[in-house]
């Protein structure tokens, strides 16, 4: 006799792919009902996803940038990417997908998900969303005038990053590019220490590598230095390359590297932060002595 619980309710049944290109797709049929999906999907159709390492990283770029203009000037989205960090982790690789709620004394988020989340969610929860997305796309500007609750569906479908589904993602207003730091986890630590950082800077990556960590190069272009172990230390790999008149030099490259056991570690992603919202601007009057006025006005984002 079957064990099954026939009263349990049924999970989606499908990948977080799947729900992602779902979703997408009623998103892009209607990208107008809000100005986020609108830029997001003008970048999604203006460069191709060849997967080439050109494309990868423009399209990577420039929906980052997007997201954090739109988290600039819309509070509930702000509100979603620096408040929850399995939303930060949707917003940032494959999709997040949360609810809005206007009660009268402003919003509040409800319903929150990134895409592994979402397709873990039963059947008649996911249809219950799927429906309310729907009715919602039929208005114009996806504001449910008609609708007393006052509630909004956004959708992002990520800037196409990957990471571990475990990392912590950490916003960080100290730094201008991301890094990413590899640790053991408590129970894999010996006396040693370790320690991996990788950490972007303006056309190259820099490495901190301390202990004895199963970490290794590919050199693509040298068939010598393929899955080479790197020693610890402190380094940068820059891929860049002198032009020389005839050749053609890549303006777009990827640097190739490898962690093994993975299991033995724990991931955090710093990301920047320099949304305007929290900028501050410099204001400098300067008088000569005919009371003439010059201005210096600026602002490092």
């Amino acid at each position: 006799m079957s064990t099954e619980n026939l009263t349990a309710e049924k999970s989606t049944g499908l990948s977080s792919d799947q729900v992602r290109s779902e979703l997408k797709a009623k998103f892009d049929a209607k990208p107008t009902n809000d100005s986020s999906y609108v830029m997001y999907h003008m970048i999604d159709q203006n460069i191709p996803s060849d997967g080439t390492t050109k494309d990868d990283i423009l399209r990577i770029t420039q929906f980052f940038n997007a997201l954090s203009f739109f988290e600039s000037i819309n509070l509930p989205l702000r509100d979603a990417y620096l408040e929850h960090n399995n939303l930060r982790y949707g917003f940032l690789s494959n999709g997040a997908l949360f609810k809005s709620t206007n009660n009268g004394s402003g919003e509040q988020l409800s319903e929150l998900y990134n895409m592994h989340e979402l397709s873990l969610q039963s059947e008649e929860t996911y249809n219950r969303i799927l429906s309310e997305i729907d009715a919602q796309l039929e208005t114009v500007d996806g504001s449910l005038a008609n609708d007393s609750s006052g509630e909004k569906w956004y959708f992002w479908p990520g800037c196409e990053m990957k990471m571990p589904e475990s990392t912590t993602i950490l916003v960080d207003t100290s730094i201008e590019k991301s890094k990413f730091v590899v640790t053991k986890k408590p129970a894999n630590v010996s006396n040693e220490a370790t320690q991996i950082i990788l950490e972007e800077k303006s056309y190259q990556l820099e490495i901190s590598l301390l202990g004895d960590n199963e970490f290794f190069y590919n050199e693509t272009n040298n068939a010598e230095v393929t899955n080479a172990k790197l020693k610890p230390g402190f380094f940068a790999i820059n891929k860049s390359e002198p032009e020389f008149e005839g050749m053609n030099a890549s303006e777009f490259s990827e640097i190739d590297l490898t962690l093994n056991k993975g299991e033995e570690y724990d991931f955090t992603l710093y990301i920047p932060y320099n949304s305007p919202r929290f900028d501050l601007k410099t204001h400098l009057k300067i008088y000569d002595t005919e009371n003439n006025l010059e201005e210096f006005v600026a602002t490092t984002t």
